[in-house]
Order: structure tokens, then C-alpha cells, then sequence
């Protein structure tokens, strides 16, 4: 994608932008409007608390710790590779989780990622991701920025889209 971030800077700009955004749409969301499913069958908190997971899971990559376990997906869930199945996990408990407990650990989280990312330089983002998960994956030489990228900034606009649709369906 042209419009991809090229520095530490730009792109912590860019996830404070489409963090701001996401938000300001929520924000303005009343607590049955945050609990009612929306088109994909996911509430407005749903979202939050996926993305939530995702963030977590970008905090266990860079710090060299499970993923999955950090995400709170079983094992063999997570071994599985199979995206749905460990989105069904995230959003079965989400949905029994009340809207402000979400809320809070959605802003908790975007918080410590941010100062993790803050706290890195230019050379750490472009190292691979098998240098933070030697043992996730056989040898993975791809910059860790691109799932940097894929879990904040690039993850919210795809949310923003599915929520500004679901909520105005509703």
C-alpha cells in the first residue's frame, strides 16, 4: 500500500488518527447500541474487544511471549491458524463481558502498545518477526511492522468500516 507509514513516527501518527476515529464513533454509541448486534452479527463492543485481543496480541509479539496465551485463546485453538476460530473465541467471551469493562481494557491496552512502540526504534520494527517469536514459526523473515500495521491503524479502519455500516443499518 502506497500510503503505508515508512517511519516510527509516521506510523504512530497514523494509529493515533484511526484510533481517534474509531472513538469518536463508538463514543457517541449508547450502551444498547454498543450491545446490539450489528449486521455481521457482532456488536459495537464485540469490535472493540476483538481488536482489543488483536492489540494484546501485538504486545505478546514484540515482548516474546505467547500470543495466544496472551489473547487468552487456548492453545490448540491458536495452533490451528485459523483466524475465525480464534476470533469466535474473542468475541464468545466479549459478548458476556459488560460494554465498560471492554471499554477500559481496549484503552489500557492501546496505551501500552503505544508506549512499547514509542519506546523502539526504526531498527527494531524492521527486524523480523522470528526474532520476537523464534518459536511460533519456522523461520520468518518479514519486518514485525507489517503485523504492527495489520494490528492497529490497518485493523481499526477495517472495524470503522463494519461499524459505521452496522450502525447505520440499525
Amino acid at each position: 500500500m502506497a500510503d503505508e507509514p515508512r517511519t516510527k513516527e509516521a506510523l504512530i501518527a497514523r494509529i493515533n488518527e484511526c484510533w481517534d476515529e474509531l472513538q469518536q464513533l463508538v463514543s457517541g454509541l449508547n450502551s444498547e447500541q454498543l450491545e446490539a448486534p450489528l449486521g455481521d452479527g457482532w456488536s459495537a463492543k464485540v469490535h472493540l474487544a476483538h481488536l482489543a485481543a488483536w492489540e494484546t496480541s501485538t504486545l505478546a509479539l514484540l515482548s516474546g511471549d505467547h500470543r495466544g496465551d496472551a489473547m487468552g485463546v487456548p492453545r490448540e485453538t491458536w495452533n490451528g491458524h485459523d483466524t475465525d476460530a480464534i476470533n469466535a473465541v474473542i468475541a464468545e467471551r466479549a459478548d458476556l463481558r459488560p460494554a465498560t469493562e471492554v471499554f477500559s481494557e481496549s484503552r489500557a491496552t492501546h496505551i501500552e502498545l503505544l508506549a512499547l512502540l514509542r519506546g523502539m526504534s526504526q531498527d527494531d520494527l524492521q527486524k523480523s518477526y522470528s526474532h520476537y517469536q523464534p518459536h511460533d514459526m519456522a523461520d520468518n523473515p518479514a519486518p514485525v511492522v507489517g503485523w504492527v500495521h495489520g494490528n492497529t491503524w490497518d485493523h481499526y479502519n477495517e472495524h470503522i468500516g463494519w461499524l459505521k455500516q452496522g450502525i447505520n443499518a440499525q
